[in-house]
């Protein structure tokens, strides 16, 4: 007759014996010589300056295919009253946020083997997804005020990047419809945000991407025009032992998890950053939550 003490203990034993270093969210992922460069340029200017520009990141198809299929998510967008107390003052957008949960019209271009080299380029090898956002300025809407996207981190600066922010354009993104307001170089920087900083303004063709540091000062513009809408998708990124943006892991529920690819999967928090931490009773995040799926539903 077994024993059930000793078989609980075995089993422990042998989930501990099992412990591995996780598989980069990169492995795997293959670009041509031309794309290489692409990455590594890019990484380079972000480094450098704080941003980058990449256009042709998503090819006609994928653009009028996403225009399309994001149309009831830019339907939730709104603005915000301007006599309503909040971040900034003025007419703001309504962003679409927990993207995940409402569509997976995003998910190949989450994990995009170009986007994600990029990220690991800017942050290293640990990071995960902080938070999807559909975001569409309406014409009327006021600028937002400058600031930092790592401002919720208390550390002080200088230091390594903990953010990688990006935004990809589904309509060309120009000054008068308010593209993002941007401080060269000021990523670099140590001291207070001067409200009345000089800008740069990231215009760009749709189908780019722009990729920033979390740390470089920046804005959402004003869309002056009357006719214009300013479509993107924002894909956050953050370092995988620091507290995601949006808590993943309750707002998306367990079918759509269950739907989308095992990369995106561990891209959305279930990934272990080291041998122990994000894991559960000795085991990989993601087998656990498949093997207890319907217990946690």
């Amino acid at each position: 007759m077994s024993d059930p003490v000793q078989s609980l203990r075995e089993a422990n034993v042998s989930r501990s014996a099992s412990l591995r270093a996780p598989t980069p969210l990169t492995d795997g992922l293959e670009v041509s010589t031309i794309d290489r460069a692409r990455v590594d340029g890019a990484v380079a200017q972000v480094k450098a300056q704080g941003y980058s520009i990449m256009p042709g990141f998503l090819n006609d198809a994928q653009l009028r295919q996403l225009r399309s299929d994001l149309v009831p998510i830019f339907a939730m967008s709104g603005t915000r009253d301007p006599n309503q107390k909040g971040r900034y003052s003025g007419v703001q957008t309504v962003h679409v946020h927990n993207l995940f949960a409402k569509t997976r019209a995003v998910d190949e271009v989450a994990i995009d083997p170009v986007l994600l080299l990029v990220i690991e380029g800017v942050l290293g090898p640990l990071f995960q997804m902080s938070v999807g956002t559909a975001m569409c300025p309406q014409p009327g809407v006021d600028p937002q005020g400058l600031h930092r996207d790592d401002g919720h981190y208390p550390l002080p600066r200088p230091r390594p990047p903990f953010i990688a922010n990006t935004l990809i354009a589904l309509d060309d993104f120009t000054r008068a419809n308010g593209a993002t307001r941007i401080v060269p170089g000021s990523h670099q920087w140590t001291g207070e945000i001067d409200p009345d900083q000089d800008v740069i303004f990231a215009e760009m063709p749709a189908g780019s991407l722009l990729v920033f540091d979390g740390a470089l000062i920046h804005a959402g513009g004003g869309n002056s025009t009357e006719n214009q809408t300013r479509r993107s998708v924002n894909l956050n990124f953050n370092l995988s032992w620091l507290r995601q943006q949006e808590n993943q892991y309750i707002g998306i529920p367990r079918s759509e998890w269950l739907k989308m690819p095992l990369r995106l999967q561990r891209l959305l928090g279930f990934q272990k950053v080291n041998f122990l931490y994000g894991g559960v009773d000795y085991t990989d995040p993601l087998d656990y939550f498949k093997e207890h799926s319907e217990a946690l539903a």
